[in-house]
């Protein structure tokens, strides 16, 4: 991981050079020097990154290089501040005096560097009797990330997948699905994608498939054809022409090893014509195979291309365009789960009862990876069935099996193509995941700004930092290296999971990496250098100062106790420190020492007992993300206005709700006037606005016009008088993609009814929360939008009429929106509304959807409208309604639904695959599926 550590570093001392006027004579050679070293320890790093390391004199090498890049980086984090001082508080006073003091640093810190740089130096000069990094390594020309050893994980691919068993598990409901799909249908060339993580069974099922006698029967011609890595086009054509061929029992075409590309394309072609084939080809990793595979395939006589892959986004392109399907693999239910692993463990005969707990939790650990519970239920096999202590060992230490047990080796090899599969800074983000608890889910943000203030996300040109990380993060879940237990209901990832054995396999590279390390109490191995801590449950037995000299980030999980003397010393050492997350902590203030802490990119304190934001928090001028969601600070010091890099201010704490929501389900926080001077926010939530001036100054409305880079703004407390400069500020947040806004009463107007020339193109979520006269006009214009809420609005006119052109809007939500009796969705209207949300509407009687009204329509949630008797007319017209939802609904509506007699009300809701009803009586909640 240390080349990306280099890439810090050649800006940081490009930086450095530039400065010249301000170096010392010599200094900036040393730095120039110390460029070149470092490019050329990136070459070797890089070289080392791309290939399977097993010779130890090598993986001593590539640790020590690693170990110089790495505290190369440290000496320029703690010299960089010093040049232009850590504070930029009050210094009027004696301007010259501290001028002079600045220089004397400054002189120091140059002596400083050019002392390290020396120290350095002589370390890189240690290692060059490796011959100057070039120690046998062998680096392809075809990239960094393609010299895995692909021979080896193919033989481990064939042992696992291609040992025929006659009665494979969990996989005849697919493969019927499968075999189906493949003989039926039109003419021309479909194409089936099996998607998968690494080692879910894809190969196992498609060979089923392809060795089907229906399918042998049905096409005339057959190849398997397994995908190099690297691609080559060329090699893949002249494999397809001698299994073709073989099959087909012909000599091969003569001059075969010379033929160009445009030639091996026309004897493929000459060999299929007329003739129906099925071609599968496994493991496709890139794009440019798919379309290399489709240049070479004539489209003709209803044949087939089957392959699997382990990418969505190639799944998803080569079926769409030959308009064929995709099937994604799914782990092995519970009962198929223990079916194989009793199968493999016991040799097909029983578990012994005394063994079944055990067993199962070993089970639990496979996550129903069929190639997981092979793995280890063949190397359970080798154990001792009647010592049970052997098989709790197992399950205890299955992370340290996993590293050296030569019975899980090709568990090991797949882990380790997909992981050398990866461009850098996604194996860099990869290996950071370790840091966290077993089956623990991860926040998307939070992911995604922790890998920010690490320093692991590259900025792209046009691109903010948080879009590239999603960026990563997309490619991980594209990768099936991450599962997702949780999507928006737009499939936006909401959560992310590692695979429980993956985790392992994750942690052992982290650690092998040192990049990790996580306290578990007494019995924990500390590395001599801490760069990332995580703490489980326990912050006793830390161990002396010295060991986290070097620290980055620390990160707490479960039930932490006060804060304690080791965990300050700790605090006090870690003078590089860019990541504190304490979340969930039973600390009612921030350790004093976190203030000393110059480098600090992000701090959480979320769902502490914090009650107060100290002065202190001025001092922490790198800050990035602050949040404070979940705690008891509802004001902040007007220090915070130091902090320029700030681009996170989370401040904000829900109530706690039984049954419906709250007007003011949401207490914000009052922030300082001069908040308009934190130019870097993108996320500010949730700032106050009525605080100044007894109320009625609209001063923080204003303020808030001045931060122009907002992405998401949430503000409450909003009074009518606020309107006018409201909207004004509005027209420069030309950035927002989303907006909230709540007024301080239930019956406090919110006036937004004022003219918005640039309202911002980007508006994707627009939540309003207040009494409206009138839907604003602006509303219209916002192409962008997806999700529109509009509570407590008590508008008199139906809103829908203002918002069923907006061409993009999938999400809509009206809570006391509306006090008419009738609802009317227009024919053309709505065309991409996939959801509906009708809430307390209590005028409401009747709903129309008028024929080609919401097409779309997938999810509709009726709440609390009293005086609903029916469902909406026009209801049987929504062919793509999948779900309806009936909470609190009146009785006399749920017994029509319920009744399937001729006449009833059930025939409304055949065409919907779900409904549901559920009422909230008795301080809980009871429901019941009605179809």
């Amino acid at each position: 991981m240390a080349e990306c550590v280099i890439a810090f570093l050649r800006e940081k001392l490009t930086s450095f050079l530039n400065d010249e006027n301000e170096l010392l004579g010599g200094v900036d050679e040393k730095v120039e020097d110390m460029r070149a070293e470092l490019e050329r320890m990136a070459a070797f790093l890089v070289a080392a990154e791309a290939q399977e390391v097993t010779d130890p004199r090598l993986k001593v090498l590539v640790k020590q290089v690693r170990d110089v890049a790495y505290d190369s980086e440290d000496v320029l984090h703690e010299v960089i501040p010093l040049r232009t001082g850590r504070y930029q508080g009050k210094i009027r006073l004696c301007g010259f005096v501290h001028g002079v003091y600045l220089h004397i640093r400054n002189l120091k810190a140059r002596h400083q560097l050019a002392s390290e740089i020396q120290s350095i130096k002589s370390r890189v000069t240690s290692l060059e009797g490796y011959q100057r990094y070039c120690f046998p390594l062998s680096i392809s020309e075809q990239g960094p990330n393609t010299n895995f050893n692909s021979r080896t994980l193919g033989d481990c691919r064939r042992t696992v997948h291609w040992s025929k068993d006659p009665n494979p598990v969990g996989i005849e409901v697919p493969k019927q699905q499968l075999i189906k799909w493949l003989v039926e249908g039109d003419s021309g060339v479909k194409t089936l994608s099996v998607v998968g993580p690494a080692g879910i069974g894809k190969t196992t099922l498609v060979r089923e498939v392809y060795d089907d006698a229906t399918v042998k029967k049905h096409f005339y011609n057959h190849a398997w054809l397994t995908v190099s890595q690297p691609f080559d086009l060329d090699e893949l054509m002249k494999d397809m022409l001698q299994t073709l061929c073989s099959r087909m029992r012909a000599q091969d075409p003569q001059g075969i090893e010379t033929t160009k590309t445009n030639g091996l394309k026309r004897k493929i072609s000459e060999v299929l014509q007329q003739h129906r084939y099925v071609f599968v080809f496994d493991n496709v990793r890139n794009i440019d195979a798919w379309e290399g595979i489709k240049s070479v395939l004539p489209n003709n006589n209803n044949s087939r291309v089957m392959l699997t892959t382990c990418f969505s986004h190639i799944a998803s392109t080569s079926s769409m365009e030959t308009e064929g399907k995709v099937h994604t693999m799914k782990p092995l239910y519970q009962e198929d789960s223990w079916t194989l692993f009793c199968k493999k463990a016991f040799r097909g005969s029983y578990c012994p009862r005394y063994l079944e707990e055990v067993s199962q939790r070993i089970l639990k650990r496979c996550c129903g990876l069929p190639l997981a519970i092979i793995s280890i239920a063949g190397l359970l096999a080798t154990k001792n069935q009647s010592r049970i202590e052997e098989w709790e060992m197992l399950h205890r230490c299955l992370g340290v099996e996993l590293e050296g047990n030569d019975n899980l080796e090709c568990l090991r090899k797949i882990f380790s193509y997909s992981y050398y599969d990866l461009p850098y800074h996604l194996k860099l983000c990869l290996l950071y995941l370790s840091i966290f608890p077993k089956d623990y889910t991860i926040e998307r943000m939070r992911l995604l700004r922790l890998w920010i203030a690490e320093g692991f996300v590259q900025g792209r040109a046009e691109m903010t930092l948080e879009e590239v990380a999603e960026g990563y993060l997309n490619e991980l879940v594209d990768k099936n290296l991450l599962h997702v237990p949780e999507k928006t209901e737009h499939g936006r990832l909401q959560t992310c999971q590692v695979h429980n054995l993956w985790g392992e396999l994750i942690s052992f590279k982290s650690r092998e990496h040192e990049m990790v390390t996580v306290a578990r109490g007494r019995d924990t191995l500390w590395p001599k250098k801490i760069r990332h801590l995580a703490v489980h449950n326990s912050l006793e037995s830390l161990p002396e100062s010295k060991y986290f000299n070097r620290l980055r980030s620390v990160l707490i999980f479960g039930r932490i106790g006060s804060l304690n003397q080791p965990l300050r010393s700790l605090l006090s050492s870690g003078k590089l420190i860019k990541v504190l997350d304490f979340r969930g902590a039973p600390w009612e203030s921030i350790p004093e020492e976190v203030f000393e802490l110059h480098h600090l990119k992000y701090l959480s304190m979320r769902e502490t007992k914090l009650k107060k934001l100290p002065k202190s928090i001025g001092k922490l001028q790198n800050l990035e993300t602050l949040d404070l969601k979940g705690t008891y600070v509802t004001q902040l010091p007007p220090e915070i206005t130091r902090l320029h890099k700030l681009r996170h201010l989370l401040v904000y704490r829900y109530k706690i709700l039984v049954g419906y929501i709250s007007y003011d389900s949401v207490r914000g926080f009052k922030a300082p006037p001069t908040v308009g001077g934190l130019h870097c926010l993108q996320k500010l939530s949730y700032i106050e606005a009525d605080h100044i001036g007894g109320g009625t100054s609209d001063i923080m409305v204003r303020k808030v016009g001045c931060l122009s880079q907002l992405r998401k703004l949430n503000i409450v407390r909003v009074r009518r008088g606020h309107g006018t400069a409201l909207c004004s500020s509005l027209e420069n947040l030309t950035n927002l993609r989303s907006l909230n806004i709540t007024s301080i009463e239930p019956d406090e107007i919110l006036d937004l009814d004022h003219p918005l020339s640039s309202a911002s193109r980007y508006l994707q979520r627009l939540y309003l929360t207040g009494p409206l006269e009138h839907v604003p006009i602006w509303i219209a214009s916002l192409n962008s939008l997806v999700r529109v809420v509009l509570r407590w609005s008590q508008l008199d006119d139906d809103p829908l009429q203002s918002l069923q052109a907006l061409p993009c809007l999938e999400e809509l939500h009206l809570l006391r929106a509306y006090k008419g009796d009738r609802l009317c969705f227009k024919a053309g209207g709505f065309e991409r509304l996939k959801i509906l949300w009708l809430i307390t509407l209590e005028g409401l009687r009747w709903v129309v959807m008028e024929q080609g009204a919401v097409p779309c329509l997938q999810k509709m949630y009726y709440q609390n409208c009293r005086l609903v008797d029916k469902l909406p007319s026009g209801i049987q017209h929504l062919t793509n309604l999948g779900l309806l939802h009936l909470t609190d609904m009146p009785d006399q509506l749920i017994i029509s639904l319920e009744n399937r007699e001729e006449g009833g009300g059930y025939a409304e809701i055949a065409h919907i695959r779900d409904v549901w009803t559920e009422n909230y009586r008795g301080g809980s909640w009871t429901g019941h599926w009605i179809k």
